[in-house]
């Protein structure tokens, strides 16, 4: 036997390190969605949607919610790292469809995680002033050290910042108060109907929003790092995004009765600007709790692309050497530091909103295939006839449909 063959087995053999359970893989996708969305975005989505942000935040969650089931059941069925690089292959039995979808989700944790990276410079400068690109190269190189050190060690930190996020949105809610005359007065402008904004509003709003979801795929790519995936995935992944609706909504909002709109929609750290005018003691600190929540997100994102990078790398689909385990911490080095240096590029060189858009394009069409993919498959179980009555496969066809739709939509807006 060769020395290479000799490499290629003791590698085999390293693997992951199965340690997860059920609460860590759920905080792990609580903290990648709030640390993306509600941190960063909300202003965002209303320069598109107005005061109707609320409703575009729960039209992109119905969206993303259809999509979490299709991945629910396939995730403890294919409990593997690059997870929808196997759901597309068994479905369609097309190695090239497979290493599309992959090297997709690979350029989606690219792209949300230099957003993310984005978004902690803006709250950083609430506090003090560095250059834009010593902030993002410092701060990854960070990450990535703490990626590589261990999984389990990983998905401890995001936990405990996860909890820390939760606190501080739930400060922002409790801080700025609902009043409930406002709220009872404007609900009708928050979910039914807005003047100056149309349905189209909603959508535009409800697509950026939909990145704020961008987390939830992230379970099904540590599935292979859990120690029960048949009983953890689908709670984890189920869970994970209703707590982040839940809050999105909640917080939107707030957001809309506490700002005026033309500076809800220009701040770049709304989290701080909606406590402001209670105290600016109160800004400092949910801008501090806001660095370390978009911090979070970047290092789920890391953590999820450098598994999807060793996963295809081990299908052949990726350089080899993506494939190599550390031999002592057991996290996939080569393709940890390869995913960081991409997310440093692209946080320097390009504006967060166009960042955000182009993940909701990427990942939407993801979702299509990975839809797809649990429909065929239940084709396959099932038989064609019986999968009518079946929402195994009624539920996925449906989620496929409306991505379609949604990316059609939002293409046609922009011709």
């Amino acid at each position: 036997m060769g020395n290479l063959e000799v490499m290629n087995k003791e590698n085999e053999e390293v693997g992951l390190k199965k340690q997860l359970g059920t609460v860590q893989i759920l905080l792990y996708g609580v903290g990648t969605m709030l640390g993306a969305g509600i941190y960063v975005l909300v202003g965002k989505v209303a320069g598109y949607s107005g005061t109707l942000a609320p409703l575009s935040f729960l039209l992109a969650g119905v969206l993303a919610g259809l999509t979490a089931y299709s991945y629910s059941l396939l995730a403890p069925r294919f409990p593997k790292s690059g997870g929808e690089i196997i759901y597309v292959g068994k479905a369609f039995n097309s190695k090239r469809l497979a290493s599309l979808v992959g090297w997709g989700v690979i350029f989606t944790g690219f792209i949300s995680a230099a957003a993310i990276l984005k978004g902690f410079v803006g709250y950083l400068d609430v506090f003090i002033e560095f250059p834009d690109a010593v902030v993002i190269i410092v701060s990854m190189t960070l990450l990535s050290l703490l990626a590589i050190w261990g999984i389990g060690e990983s998905l401890n930190v995001i936990g405990l910042i996860t909890l820390i996020e939760v606190g501080g949105l739930l400060f922002v809610i409790f801080v700025a108060g609902i009043d409930m005359e406002k709220f009872t007065s404007q609900f009708s402008r928050m979910f039914i109907a807005a003047p100056g904004y149309d349905i189209f509003a909603v959508f535009q709003g409800a697509f950026l929003a939909f990145y704020a979801f961008v987390g939830f795929e992230d379970l099904a790519n540590v599935a292979e790092e859990a120690k029960n995936p048949k009983k953890s995935m689908p709670i984890a992944i189920m869970g994970s995004l209703f707590i982040a609706l839940l809050l999105y909504v909640a917080v939107a909002v707030v957001a809309v009765i506490a700002l005026p709109l033309n500076e809800l929609s220009s701040t770049d750290a709304p989290m701080a600007d909606i406590v402001a005018n209670k105290g600016p003691h109160y800004a400092y600190i949910i801008s501090l709790i806001s660095l370390v929540a978009v911090l979070n997100g970047v290092l789920a994102q890391l953590i999820m692309g450098s598994r999807v990078l060793y996963g295809m790398a081990g299908q052949n689909n990726a350089p080899k050497w993506f494939h190599q385990v550390h031999r002592k911490y057991r996290t996939p080095i080569l393709a940890t530091i390869a995913i960081a240096i991409g997310i440093v590029v692209l946080a320097i060189f390009v504006p967060i909103v166009e960042l955000a858009n182009t993940t909701s394009y990427v990942v939407i069409s993801v979702f299509v295939m990975v839809n797809l993919s649990q429909a065929k498959l239940a084709i396959n179980d099932y038989g064609m006839k019986k999968c009518w009555g079946n929402r195994k496969f009624l539920l996925p066809l449906f989620a496929a449909l409306l991505c379609v739709v949604f990316l059609l939509y939002k293409i046609l807006a922009e011709v």
